[in-house]
């Protein structure tokens, strides 16, 4: 694999037709951009897409050329390897690896194993681009680095998933990452990278290259050709070679024109018509192989019995090209041509042949995929190996390797049953590989053969995840409760592990009942088995306090939490969290989902890593700390969209609207919000609209127009299943109790309080208690009101919670005033404006302000000139940095490159006014907040 790795590199800097340049000029200048960026220290990333043959490789191969005194690493893609793992990044980081002390153990460690230098590290795909991110950040402390990927949408899956994760992240390192792909290919396409079109010659520059190709055209005939071919550089250069001289004389008509991609094949064809057997079984064989090694091809000649002799006449046809240490085909569609061109019996003895050739065992994987392509029918014994080959690349984590492995060897498998148990292993290795399309494809056979309860219920789990993570938790909990309950005399885990995501699913969608229901499942699983573990008991409890049996959840809840610190399941601090959560304990259950991220990202679990950020934003926001429920929210949506987790993505969105809300960003609220329905609606996912419902209430309330404010508040309340959630009701209760009494709807705020107040005294939440004495200050009378308000400011310290504390010294200052108590009001005006400003808590500032004008009170308004901004990444590096971390330990946690931190640092400094490490230290970071355009506030 080794050797092989380095003739990629060698394969990619092959001279190029220079003619093919010809009418580049606006190409070549953004490419030569990129250069000095890179120069400059500055990151640079480009796409370059166009059809075959319009001189995407010869821009590239002219930027190398450019890159005097920079380390110039190249890969190409080659569709025979599309099925190795990690095929691509082998190729391109092969010339850094003497580096890979300098990066991350645990990211060394992951791309060791999943380019087969050591053992297997971690099966997160996400990790290995991190890894590559570093490897290119640590070689760009010597000298800058180009990057260069050739035919990129030939890429192995797992290498173009790696390499667009570490091109989205580069950012102040002397970087530059160049792709090439095809237009008509997908790869890419959604990646989030910037993209250069490379179209055809204009009408200029296409005759210029036509001149320069065959200058004893007739004008005529030029104009044909031009027009046939398109703008298309390697179609005007090929045209002219299967010409007759009375065609290139204008005396015999062209023909019929063809797309530009067919045209060319067809001159590709066109000089192969002369070649001899055993010139194009040799051909054939170069075309079959993905080592381009001369020493495999000539080894497989030898099993097929053809004579070399007939390299010099392959040569001579332009097409291939025989070194001594590689073959190099012209172009990708002359590979294609060759192999396409061949029969059935032709490639299948060329595949055997080739298998016969790679005798070393570093390509054990190789001889498998050339015995599996000449092979028809069942071959149980080719199924096993293909099986084999797919356990080795599941365990350096290359997933979409694996499952068309696991695809393969069903389909030589005679046993139905086994042939079932292998469609659904190729389905989990394509959803973990990041492609539910693929997984669902290998699903759906797989349900029709399989008769096994074990495996229909592992595929039903599957199928469940899927719905869960990219459809409709609803029928993501339809799936869930048939199959666990199916399963559950036969196996009481794999049913407890169904029922913990049928809760979450119900969650999600927001549908109480079916909380309630695979809760009941688990009872009856404890009282049926005896199981004790901690899914089932945590989803026991839930079943018993949303029933009303108080008492008895909170044992079962509590139980769970104690049995969450001896789990190793990576989710045990999220179950710990959400059983804090439903006692009403959210201080804890904040702290566990914290937990849940740290352990997330020691273990460099990217796509698990922005799930648990979820749920450490939507504790962060329960507590009202929205700058830290910002910060986090903001990774988290990056990471979501990254990984693909649109759900995820959809939730971050939901607190990041809150945060605005709360900021009084009223626009950016409002399209936040607006996001988050767009997706909530399509798939019914409850808890994000209930969330979304939550900001647009604060909006308006904070904005003083409570009958806009309580519209979303009561469409909350009433929510069914897909349209809200609980945990959204109960915590927009204290704001919908406030809307309706501002609405002058008193008896809709005592329906709420009374709902409220049912919650509250059964959990005893010391989070909920002030907030349930401030709603009953409200909407009681004279003194009461005021011994209400006093005990709510008694029951709520000044650290937690600080922005309730100011809502409810608002409130209280509000009552006050009507009571003609100017001189009392106030001293609660006051202090609820001065919280408020700390907070940025812009829209509520200014209901404060007017409150205090109305008591007889001017109060300045805040120069926003005092106030330093911070982008939430800057804050979540400052907070970093602040503890002792180093740039390069903060770069690990937020998988970027040390220059980047620094970069970011520099504005951190810059903005707080500091100079040193030590002073940020010493700086109080906790009270930076979320202000207006996503940025952090520093008060003055």
């Amino acid at each position: 694999m080794d050797h092989q790795v380095s003739l990629g590199s060698v394969r990619a800097s092959a001279g190029y037709d220079r003619r093919v340049l010809i009418g580049r000029h606006a190409e070549q200048e953004e490419l030569g951009a990129l250069i000095k960026a890179v120069r400059a220290s500055r990151s640079g990333v480009l796409v370059l897409r166009g059809e075959p043959g319009v001189g995407k490789s010869a821009l590239l191969a002219e930027l190398a050329e450019q890159a005097e005194g920079m380390l110039v690493i190249r890969a190409t893609g080659v569709e025979a390897e599309s099925e190795l793992p990690f095929a691509g990044v082998h190729q391109l980081v092969w010339p850094l690896m003497e580096r890979l002390d300098e990066i991350p153990p645990r990211q060394a460690a992951a791309l060791r194993g999943a380019i087969g230098l050591d053992a297997p590290a971690g099966d997160d795909r996400f990790l290995i681009g991190a890894a590559v991110l570093s490897l290119l950040a640590a070689a760009a402390e010597s000298s800058p680095v180009l990057a260069l990927v050739d035919d990129a949408h030939l890429l192995d899956p797992e290498s173009a998933d790696a390499l667009a994760f570490a091109a989205r992240r580069l950012h102040a390192e002397p970087v530059a990452l160049v792709f090439t792909v095809r237009d008509d290919a997908a790869a890419f396409a959604g990646a989030g990278l910037p993209e250069l079109r490379i179209g055809g010659l204009d009408e200029t520059a296409a005759p210029d290259l036509l001149a320069e190709r065959s200058g004893s055209l007739s004008p005529e005939v030029r104009r044909q050709l031009v027009a046939i071919a398109g703008g298309n550089p390697l179609a005007l250069l090929e045209l002219p070679t299967g010409l007759s001289e009375d065609q290139l004389a204008g005396r015999s008509p062209l023909g019929d024109a063809l797309p530009v991609t067919r045209t060319i094949e067809a001159a590709f064809l066109d000089r192969m018509r002369g070649v001899s057997q055993e010139g194009r079984s040799l051909m054939l064989l170069a075309a079959a192989d993905d080592t381009a090694e001369p020493a495999v091809i000539v080894r497989a000649a030898a099993a097929l019995g053809a004579d070399t002799s007939a390299l010099d006449e392959i040569e001579g046809t332009g097409l291939v090209e025989f070194g001594e240490r590689e073959v190099r085909f012209r172009h990708p569609l002359v590979r294609s041509v060759v192999y396409q061109g061949a029969t059935l019996t032709e490639r299948q003895r060329a595949h055997l042949a080739l298998c016969d050739a790679l005798d070393d065992p570093e390509h054990a994987d190789r001889r498998v995929w050339h015995r599996a392509a000449a092979t028809l029918g069942a071959d149980d014994e080719l199924a096993d190996e293909l099986e084999r080959s797919a356990d080795a690349a599941m365990r350096r984590g290359g997933h979409m390797g694996a499952s068309a492995a696991l695809a393969r060897a069903a389909e030589f498998t005679s046993d139905a049953e086994a042939r079932a148990r292998r469609l659904a292993a190729a389905a989990t290795a394509a959803w973990l590989g990041g492609r539910p399309e693929a997984a669902i494809a290998s699903l759906e056979p797989a349900r029709r053969l399989v008769s096994d309860p074990l495996t229909r219920a592992d595929i039903e789990h599957l199928r469940a995840q899927i719905e869960l993570q990219r459809g409709t938790p609803a029928r993501a909990h339809e799936i869930l409760m048939a199959a666990a309950e199916e399963i559950l005399p036969a196996d009481a885990g794999r049913a407890g592990a169904m029922l913990v995501q049928a809760g979450e699913a119900a969650n999600f969608a927001g549908d109480l009942q079916g909380e309630i229901a695979a809760g009941r499942l688990a009872q009856r699983l404890r009282a049926e088995t005896g199981d004790r573990s901690l899914e089932v008991t945590m989803m026991a409890g839930v079943a018993d306090l949303l029933e009303g049996r108080a008492a008895d959840g909170a044992a079962l809840l509590t139980e769970a939490i104690a049995q969450a610190s001896a789990s190793d399941n990576p989710r045990r601090f999220s179950w710990a969290g959400s059983c804090a959560f439903y006692l009403g304990d959210i201080g804890a259950a904040t702290a566990y989902w914290g937990r849940f991220v740290d352990e997330a990202r020691g273990q460099g679990a990217i796509a698990l890593l922005a799930v648990a950020l979820a749920y450490r934003a939507s504790g962060e926001a329960s507590e009202g700390r929205f700058a830290s429920a910002v910060v986090t929210a903001s990774e988290g949506l990056r990471l979501a969209e990254e990984t693909g987790q649109a759900n995820a993505a959809a939730f971050h969105r939901a607190v990041l609207a809150r945060g605005a809300a709360r900021c009084g960003r009223e626009e950016e609220c409002r399209t936040q919000a607006a996001a988050v329905f767009a997706v909530a609606r399509e798939r019914g996912l409850g808890i994000h609209a209930g969330h979304a419902l939550l900001a647009l209430g604060e909006l308006e309330l904070a904005a003083g127009r409570p009958a806009e404010s309580l519209i979303h508040f009561e469409t909350l309340w009433h929510a069914g299943p897909g349209a809200g959630s609980v945990s959204a009701k109960l915590f927009g209760m204290p704001d919908l109790v406030e809307a309706a009494y501002r609405a002058e709807r008193i008896e809709t705020a005592r329906e709420a309080l009374a709902f409220y107040e049912d919650w509250v005294t059964s959990t005893r939440s010391r989070f909920e208690l002030p907030l349930l004495e401030r709603c009953r200050g409200l909407l009681e009378p004279g003194a009461a009101a005021v011994e209400r308000f006093d005990e709510a400011l008694r029951l709520q310290s000044d650290a937690e919670r600080p922005f309730e504390r100011a809502r409810t010294e608002l409130v209280y200052g509000e009552a006050l005033r009507r009571r003609r108590e100017p001189k009392r009001a106030r001293d609660h005006l006051r202090v609820a404006l001065e919280l408020f400003e700390q907070l940025g808590a812009a829209g509520w500032c200014e209901r404060a302000r007017s409150e205090l004008r109305a008591s007889g009170e001017t109060a300045r308004k805040r120069d926003p000139s005092t106030i330093d901004q911070l982008t939430p990444q800057e804050l979540q590096i400052a907070r970093a940095v602040a503890t002792g971390s180093s740039n390069k330990q903060v770069a690990a946690q937020l998988f970027l490159s040390p220059r980047t931190i620094e970069f970011h640092l520099r504005h951190v400094f810059a903005k707080l006014g500091i100079t040193s490490r030590s002073q940020l230290a010493g700086f109080d970071l906790e009270g930076l907040v979320a202000d207006r355009s996503g940025v952090v506030t520093v008060p003055a």
